[in-house]
């Protein structure tokens, strides 16, 4: 027996001789009508820093088809679903990008003993194909081929579609941006402790968080413009330490108690540190490194393995009803493995039964070194 009526119930085992059911009268129920409209939400990953290395170009150069000098897509493959899933996606490029054609590696020393190191031309182009849509460029190594170097590297951002804060060509570029993400009014700054080369003549080329002094009055003008959610990008220069240096502590202690901030991510220290909220804002410590030519002997304080391991800073954005907005992090390991130079999700890969045993050792030595730091990985 079949019933029609919207208004009836259909009871099995109730009815009389040869039926299955019995239909019941049912009171229409009144529509839910909602009071007030659903939160907007967007999310955001950021991963750690980019350091074109020899390992790295080589690998590149090597994963590139016929007529390419490189490609480095075939490194981060496993990455892009996690990337690509994100509204906001953010890079760190912590070097310079070289014109077309220029060499990338090692250039050479600066006046100071460091390393002059240039990310090619191809690695703009290459992080958009991946998916990301923004990366900082403020960093201890953003002035290595000093004003030529960040016009360079802009450039080659514009060419590939990716937006860029922390570095700039002109005052004007220097400014402040506030951008929509999903509908939400979203500013992005980034900021260098520190210089390896001294700091460009013109302030306005490299934004700078020596003090907290610019980070509050530019998150201020944010707000001013409208932003309903910040991020803040710095870029820190004490090294390979397991916890935040506590000089960069009290400057975060800084900014967030006299700054409106909704997250801070943080690149430099060149392995993972832990994740905590000050004063209410979500500050992601030390990001490590997204891919590198690290953990390999001979690279002195750089041949530590932990150098191998990134995290992904992956956020999700509510706005509340009173119009504040919710901060829910959550964090994916991102393993960089020798040989291959290839970064992978590595607490997912591991699920796979077909990887190979080389692999599975080296994804396994990255997690276990991770989650003492860092236990909330994914």
């Amino acid at each position: 027996m079949v019933v029609t009526a919207a208004a009836m119930l259909a009871v099995p085992g109730a009815a009389g001789a040869g039926d299955d059911t019995v239909t019941l009268p049912v009171t229409p129920q009144p529509l839910v009508e909602r009071t007030t409209p659903p939160g907007r939400t967007f999310t955001i990953a950021a991963v750690g820093d980019w350091l074109s290395e020899g390992l790295v170009n080589n690998a590149a150069a090597a994963a590139a088809p016929p007529g390419v000098r490189y490609d480095h897509e075939p490194l981060l493959r496993a990455t892009t679903p996690y990337i690509q899933q994100a509204d906001l996606a953010i890079c760190h490029m912590e070097v310079p990008i070289g014109l077309p054609g220029a060499k990338a590696g090692f250039i050479d020393r600066s006046a100071y003993g460091t390393s002059l190191i240039a990310a090619p031309y191809e690695a703009a182009g290459d992080l958009r194909r991946v998916g990301f849509d923004r990366c900082s460029t403020a960093s201890n190594h953003s002035n290595d081929l000093g004003n030529a170097g960040i016009d360079s590297t802009l450039n080659a951002f514009d060419a590939a579609g990716i937006t860029h804060t922390g570095t700039a060509r002109t005052p004007e570029e220097a400014n402040v941006d506030v951008f929509g993400v999903n509908g939400v009014w979203v500013a992005h700054m980034s900021y260098a402790r520190n210089s390896n080369t001294g700091w460009p003549r013109d302030a306005w080329r490299l934004d700078k968080a020596v003090t907290a002094t610019k980070v509050i009055n530019d998150v201020a003008a944010a707000r001013a413009a409208g932003a309903e959610v910040v991020i803040v990008s710095l870029h820190v220069y004490v090294e390979m330490q397991k916890s935040p240096y506590s000089d960069d502590r009290a400057l975060v202690n800084t900014i967030t108690s006299q700054a409106d901030v909704d997250l801070i991510v943080i690149h430099g220290p060149h392995v993972v540190q832990p994740i905590e909220q000050v004063n209410g804002t979500w500050v992601y410590w030390s990001l490590g490194n997204f891919i590198s030519g690290m953990g390999v002997s001979g690279r002195g304080k750089y041949t530590d393995t932990r150098t191998l391991d990134g995290l992904m800073a992956t956020a999700r954005f509510t706005e509340q009803p009173d119009g504040t907005w919710l901060v829910e992090p959550w964090t994916i390991l991102l393993c960089n493995v020798t040989g291959s130079r290839k970064v992978y999700p590595g607490l997912t890969t591991l699920l796979d039964p077909t990887i190979s045993s080389t692999l599975r050792a080296q994804l396994q030595a990255c997690v276990d070194r991770t989650l003492p730091v860092e236990p909330r990985v994914y």
